[in-house]
């Protein structure tokens, strides 16, 4: 197979940029991840870049992926998190969503915790998304927010699950592993950038594209269209984009 991808960070209005993201090829395969620190609390950037840091050294010394061992991620940035909260007495502080998706030679593993999205599409066209863990998303659940309200909810950003609260294991929502046939591809992104972008235009930009990079410049300019008459306002937005296509006898691109 063939494995493209796009990385994308920007600030925005913010102080500090919060989020983080992870891309990397290991010996299993490949590693994606995005974490959006919380922004509300001190140290979400130190949540965030513990989440990732965790993520890709665990990927770096497995033999193979699955769901097991994807869950077990999840569980050790946890604990890295915690660990350093009590390290520095800051156990209300430093917390973050977390995506995953791991491409092995065979199937594609993904998992997420808080409200950082992640996309899949196959042929270029978009199939699936995580569900964010926010009381919005749960209202939205049982009919009393419509989805299409989510964005820009008074109550949008709480959220009921995050990496640096306690949490048990069952509360890592790992999505069905899915079969490598490609071409598939896969967006994770923090609410930063998919609060200003809706499904059908990633849907369009997904199609108008012939790589990772024209995909996300796409988005990028659509979200620039969106967010008009909202200075000031701009979350940390970061993305990942990334293009898994049959053999062609190339390498990785990046």
């Amino acid at each position: 197979m063939r494995i493209r991808y796009c990385t994308y960070t920007d600030t925005g209005d913010r102080p500090v940029n919060e989020d983080r993201l992870c891309a990397c090829r290991t010996g299993a395969g490949y590693c994606f991840a995005v974490a959006d620190g919380l922004g509300g609390l001190d140290l979400g950037e130190v949540a965030a870049e513990l989440a990732c840091r965790t993520v890709a050294e665990y990927a770096a010394i497995l033999p193979a992926f699955n769901s097991r061992v994807l869950e077990q991620m999840f569980f050790a940035a946890q604990q890295a998190i915690l660990e350093r909260q009590q390290a520095q007495h800051c156990e209300s502080q430093m917390k973050t969503t977390l995506n995953v998706v791991l491409v092995g030679p065979q199937a594609i593993h993904w998992a997420h915790v808080g409200d950082s999205r992640t996309y899949y599409a196959q042929n270029q066209r978009l199939l699936r998304r995580t569900f964010d863990h926010s009381v919005t998303q749960m209202l939205s659940a049982i009919g009393q927010v419509k989805e299409g309200d989510i964005r820009f909810h008074e109550d949008r950003s709480k959220l009921l699950r995050v990496l640096g609260a306690p949490w048990a294991r069952s509360q890592v929502e790992v999505e069905a592993d899915l079969p490598l046939c490609p071409p598939q591809q896969f967006l994770l992104c923090s609410d930063g950038f998919w609060e200003y972008i809706t499904e059908e235009q990633i849907q369009i930009c997904l199609e108008e594209a012939d790589s990772p990079q024209i995909w996300m410049e796409n988005m990028q300019e659509l979200i620039r269209r969106n967010e008009h008459g909202r200075p000031g306002e701009r979350d940390n937005r970061t993305a990942v984009a990334v293009w898994i296509e049959p053999e062609s006898g190339a390498k990785e691109e990046v």
